[in-house]
């Protein structure tokens, strides 16, 4: 009887690469590239590992509006992964455990974090030291909070945003200058 060998895993730069902890991304991203999207999902919430990515929203096919974003995810479920482009060239966001949606008071779970890819790769979990993950009021969408800064602080055009050092998440400014103008966002869910 002949035995037919194991299949090898995908080398890449020198590195095995397991095939199947590789999301399938069903939609093109403007502002993700295959290594971040790789980056990021070795550090998504267990429940969803293996899922499917899926583009929700995208300010490039659905305007700059929060309201279109609410709208957006009035019937889902899954988490939302939140990818921002600035028109300094930066990249982050964050992973928030629930669907984006409008609510005045904070929501989410421990599963939340914030994220930057450019300049630099850094992932920052939750410290612990409250429980202010996501806020989307009318005005605003807020990620992470704390004695009145924000994680991550954009307005109801998808315009402006800010980025600060926060106690949800002790992160540094996703944004080197905290000060931000949109040039893209993205909004990611999975299945």
């Amino acid at each position: 009887m002949m035995m037919t060998p194991a299949p090898r895993p995908l080398q890449y730069n020198n590195n095995s690469l397991d095939i199947d902890s590789l999301p399938e991304i069903l939609d093109e991203s403007e502002i993700l590239r295959l290594d971040e999207i790789h980056f990021l999902s070795k550090h998504l919430p267990a429940r969803v590992l293996g899922s499917d990515w899926t583009l929700k929203y995208s300010t490039s096919s659905h305007g700059f509006s929060l309201n279109n974003v609410y709208r957006k995810f009035q019937n889902g479920v899954s988490p939302t992964l939140v990818a921002i482009q600035d028109t300094e060239g930066g990249v982050f966001g964050a992973l928030v455990s629930h669907p984006l949606r409008f609510d005045e008071h904070f929501y989410g779970t421990g599963e939340s974090f914030l994220y930057s890819l450019r300049p630099k790769k850094e992932i920052y979990n939750w410290s612990g030291e409250n429980q202010l993950f996501i806020q989307g009021t009318a005005e605003s969408l807020i990620i992470g909070a704390g004695e009145g800064h924000f994680g991550i602080f954009v307005d109801s055009n998808l315009y402006k945003g800010r980025s600060q050092s926060c106690s949800t998440y002790q992160n540094e400014p996703l944004a080197p200058k905290g000060d931000f103008i949109i040039k893209t966002m993205e909004c990611w869910t999975f299945c």
